[in-house]
C-alpha cells in the first residue's frame, strides 16, 4: 500500500468535504520539494487525486486537498502531502511518465502512449498524436484535470515523448 504512511490528524474542514465534490477546490500554489527525490513538485486539485487513487488508499483520508504530484521519471513517489507518500501501487492508472511504466501513457483523455507513438513513427515516419489530441480537445473535449495524474494538459508531455522517441 503506502511506501511511507504516517497519518497526521486530517483537516476537519476541507473544501472537498464541504462542497460534496472537488469542483471548487483550489489547487495548491507554488511548488514544493518531493520528499523522495528532492525535485520540485506541483500541486494537484483534490478532484484529480480523488479520481486516480485507489479506493483503499482514498479511505485513509478525510480530505483530498493539498497533495503534490512528482513528475520525476526515476522517482517512485506519485503524490505526497506532509509525511504521506503514495506510489504506483496506490493508483488506479499506470502513471506513464514514471520510468518502467507499461503502458507509458502520455495522453490519458485520448489514449496516446509512448508505445503507440513509436509504432506510428516506425510505420509511417511521423506521428499524428499532437494533431489528433488538439482536434479532440475541441470536440469532444478533454478531462485532463481528472484523468491525467498531473492534473494538467498533456501536450507538453506528448511533445517531449515524440522528441525522445524520434531521437532513439
Amino acid at each position: 500500500m503506502f511506501s511511507t504512511f504516517k497519518p497526521k490528524k486530517e483537516i476537519k474542514s476541507c473544501s472537498t468535504q464541504s462542497e460534496g465534490d472537488n469542483c471548487c477546490t483550489p489547487q495548491p500554489k507554488g511548488k514544493v520539494e518531493c520528499p523522495s527525490c528532492h525535485q520540485k513538485a506541483k500541486g494537484v486539485l483534490g478532484k484529480t487525486f480523488e479520481a486516480l487513487v485507489t479506493e483503499e488508499s482514498k479511505s485513509q483520508f478525510s480530505c483530498f486537498d493539498g497533495f503534490y504530484y512528482c513528475k520525476t521519471p526515476t522517482c517512485k513517489t506519485v503524490y505526497f502531502r506532509d509525511e504521506t507518500i503514495l506510489t504506483q501501487e496506490d493508483m488506479q492508472v499506470v502513471v506513464g511518465l514514471k520510468e518502467g511504466a507499461t503502458p507509458a501513457t502520455v495522453c490519458y483523455c485520448f489514449e496516446w502512449t509512448k508505445e503507440k507513438i513509436k509504432a506510428q513513427i516506425e510505420a509511417t515516419g511521423a506521428t499524428t498524436a499532437l494533431e489528433d489530441i488538439q482536434a479532440k480537445m475541441e470536440n469532444p473535449g478533454c478531462s485532463c484535470e481528472i484523468l491525467n495524474p498531473s492534473g494538467g494538459c498533456c501536450l507538453g508531455d506528448v511533445t517531449k515523448a515524440i522528441k525522445a522517441i524520434a531521437r532513439d
